[in-house]
């Protein structure tokens, strides 16, 4: 899969997520706190008490750590690569299997970048302005206007817009 011709090869695992981690370790310490924590002592200085909160937590704690372990163990992988010789863009994400493809980049004309929300954008156009199917902001590296900056490069027809 690798070889003189693929440039700009991504890839990313689930173990390298930062994300997996974070739920599995707010997990673990729910469990702690549910485990450790008197259920009848859970009162607050005005005499209210939630004795069901306790257990609550403990089994939410159970839930997310076992999402975040299940994560890691399966180090799902996710990432792209570009042919410079013959022009072709492909992805994968074995996180979703519907998200895995390929086109070619002589179809792209513009490269959209949105990085104005919290949650970031990577749209590619063609010749008439319709939105190609793509894997996204997941398959590319972070920095995605260096990334379409890169490709633009490689491909000089297509233009990169931000907003």
């Amino acid at each position: 899969m690798s070889g003189p011709d693929w440039v700009m090869i991504h890839q990313t695992s689930g173990r390298r997520d930062f994300r997996l981690y974070a739920v599995l370790a707010v997990g673990l310490v729910f469990v702690f706190a549910g485990s450790t924590i008197e259920p009848a002592s859970n009162c607050s200085e005005s005499g209210e008490c939630a004795p069901w909160l306790v257990p609550l937590a403990f089994w939410l704690g159970a839930f997310a750590s076992l999402l975040g372990a299940a994560g890691l163990i399966r180090n799902p992988r996710r990432g792209s690569r570009v042919n410079a010789r013959t022009g072709e863009l492909m992805w994968w994400n074995e996180v979703h299997a519907s998200a895995c493809g390929s086109l070619n980049l002589a179809d792209v004309s513009i490269i959209r970048v949105d990085t104005s929300s919290d949650s970031s954008t990577l749209t590619l156009l063609d010749g008439k302005g319709e939105l190609m199917s793509f894997g996204g902001v997941e398959v590319v590296p972070w920095r995605l206007e260096a990334w379409a900056r890169g490709v633009a490069r490689l491909q000089p027809h297509i233009r990169v817009e931000l907003a």
